[in-house]
């Protein structure tokens, strides 16, 4: 790439920026390194929330589970929307459906980039397609089921982008 090539952003959001979407943000980075690495210089990822204060850090719970599965979340600030964030995306992908008609109402010209992250590049039946729900103050069961479906939604999202060449 050349110097002033723009890597293709990617957003991820969840309402606070603490627990989903900060999640997220790592695991993605992490599995670029790992899986892609030539890639790190394609692909740019960052994180936002729908309803963030900008400034909060991960959730506790979501800070070890990070740690377990091989990275941190120790420097993760929560980031609220932006015009520029928008801008520079790519893509948006959001948890919850009510978070996507949020930022579709509040940047309208910015809904050929927002997706539920199952709607993104999806190619099954679309009846498949769910929200991922915010497992903050639930039992561990709900982090795990989290985090098998944040995993899962990574690995399909990073093969078809490859699939695409985008990486």
């Amino acid at each position: 790439m050349g110097l002033f090539d723009k890597k293709f952003t990617i957003v991820v959001a969840c309402k606070a920026n603490i627990t989903r979407s900060a999640y997220l943000h790592g695991y993605m980075t992490q599995y670029l390194k790992e899986h892609y690495p030539y890639a790190r210089k394609k692909v740019a990822i960052k994180s936002a929330g729908v309803r963030a204060r900008r400034g909060s850090s991960a959730n506790s719970v979501v800070k070890h589970v990070a740690r377990i599965h091989g990275f941190s979340l120790g420097n993760h600030r929560s980031d609220p929307f932006s015009n520029k964030l928008i801008k520079n995306a790519d893509v948006i992908l959001v948890m919850e459906q009510w978070q996507k008609d949020e930022l579709l109402e509040r940047f309208p010209k910015a809904a050929d980039k927002i997706f539920r992250m199952m709607e993104y590049l999806w190619h099954d039946d679309p009846k498949d397609i769910r929200d991922i729900p915010d497992p903050t103050g639930q039992s561990t069961a709900d982090f795990e089921e989290f985090i098998e479906a944040a995993h899962a939604e990574v690995e399909r999202i990073f093969r078809e982008l490859c699939r695409e060449g985008v990486i």
